[in-house]
């Protein structure tokens, strides 16, 4: 078996906006901390996995699979599988610009085919799981998932951890939309503390089911002495996982994908039914909500891209647990469709598409107004996710 991992430095060398909050609207220049895209590679005689993880809002799916031809071509190999997925900090260099996107995806190549392999042997795999608000839970007055946990798969020769993949699923919104300036966030953070504490392994993140989880109920603040503090959080949780012993899988890569259509409606939403408990955020944001239906359904678009038709799920599994990719902001209530004690479930991987609510939802919430699947098209997602 062969492995490789690159860090490669996304930040924009022009100004852009940030992508993640409609008030985002400045073009900006000054980085409070590195953007990366971390990239892991592991082949063996069957599959050649290429895994992105951006510190960004999203990577789309068109250029996924632009990365994935190029380096077939390249390499004259077709084992390989390009994975994307993204921290979906909210305040990186925006998805939106094309000048940014073309620079990125030329760089992504040029980076990525520079990368050397090493040859490893008697690799071995663990995972491990632990229920966590250290920096999220629902952001939805009155309803709570208890799907929030954060999630460890570790890659050994040996005895030597070589790769450690963190995987959260909560929104790195832990700042105000307004700060003027690029951040990884807190995945950022805690991988900077990480790496700074463990020099010898290799580490990324992957975002979990995060489409209902945020920092609303749990952070003291909005800045980023705030953020050190969940994030620290998190960190020595990390470390916690890290210290008990787990039990380890020899490592076998199989790799499926299963291309999903989606059909949309514009279902009224009867607003008499928004709850009179909620936050004066969740309000504000249930008016933005509105202005983006309004966008939806006038013209086939929104903030953050446009209404999702095609789509591919991916599964990825290590022999201790099977990674499964899914593109849109999809609630941590699917979780529920998925074995966690052999399964993770990733979002923002592959595309960027609206939010996807359990199937009759009651709640009024500003993730309502961008859910236009149609029932048949989230059964179709549970059938998936239980079967790929």
């Amino acid at each position: 078996m062969k492995y490789s991992f690159t860090k490669i430095n996304i930040e924009s060398p022009f100004p852009t906006t940030q992508c993640g909050h409609s008030c985002q609207t400045e073009k900006l220049f000054e980085y409070h901390d590195h953007l990366y895209a971390r990239v892991f590679a592991l082949a063996d005689e069957e599959n050649w996995i290429i895994h992105f993880s951006f510190d960004l809002l999203a990577f789309d799916l068109e250029h996924r699979n632009m990365l994935e031809k190029v380096f077939r071509e390249y390499y004259q190999d077709d084992r390989i599988r390009v994975i994307t997925s993204a921290t979906h900090t909210h305040y990186a260099n925006s998805v939106r610009d094309p000048e940014y996107v073309n620079y990125l995806y030329d760089l992504l190549v040029k980076e990525t085919v520079k990368m050397e392999y090493r040859d490893i042997s008697d690799i071995t795999t663990s995972y491990q799981r632990l229920h966590t608000n250290a920096v999220g839970k629902s952001r939805i007055s009155g309803y709570e998932t208890g799907n929030e946990y954060l999630c460890l798969v570790r890659f050994f020769e040996k005895e030597n951890n070589f790769l450690t993949i963190v995987c959260n699923n909560c929104h790195p919104t832990i700042l105000d939309a307004n700060v003027p300036y690029f951040s990884a966030e807190y995945p950022g953070y805690v991988l900077k503390r990480l790496e700074d504490t463990y020099p010898e392994t290799d580490f990324t993140f992957m975002q979990g089911a995060a489409g209902d989880i945020s920092s609303r109920f749990v952070r003291s603040g909005q800045d980023y002495d705030a953020l050190k503090e969940l994030g620290d959080r998190l960190y020595d949780q990390i470390i916690s996982l890290i210290d008990t012993p787990a039990e380890r899988t020899p490592l076998s890569l199989k790799y499926k994908s299963v291309p999903i259509s989606f059909k949309h409606e514009f279902t009224p939403i009867d607003l008499s039914k928004i709850r009179s408990d909620l936050s004066e955020r969740e309000k504000e944001t249930i008016r933005l909500g509105q202005i983006e239906r309004a966008k939806l359904e006038s013209s086939n678009n929104m903030i953050f891209g446009k209404l999702i038709e095609e789509a591919m799920i991916v599964a990825l599994d290590t022999g201790s647990v099977k990674i499964i990719f899914f593109p849109n902001e999809i609630f941590s209530h699917y979780m529920n469709y998925i074995d966690l004690d052999k399964e993770i479930l990733i979002s923002y991987s592959n595309g960027y598409g609206p939010y996807v609510l359990p199937i009759d939802f009651e709640y009024i919430t500003y993730e309502m107004f961008t859910d236009t699947l149609t029932k048949d098209s989230k059964e179709r997602i549970i059938e998936t996710l239980k079967t790929i």
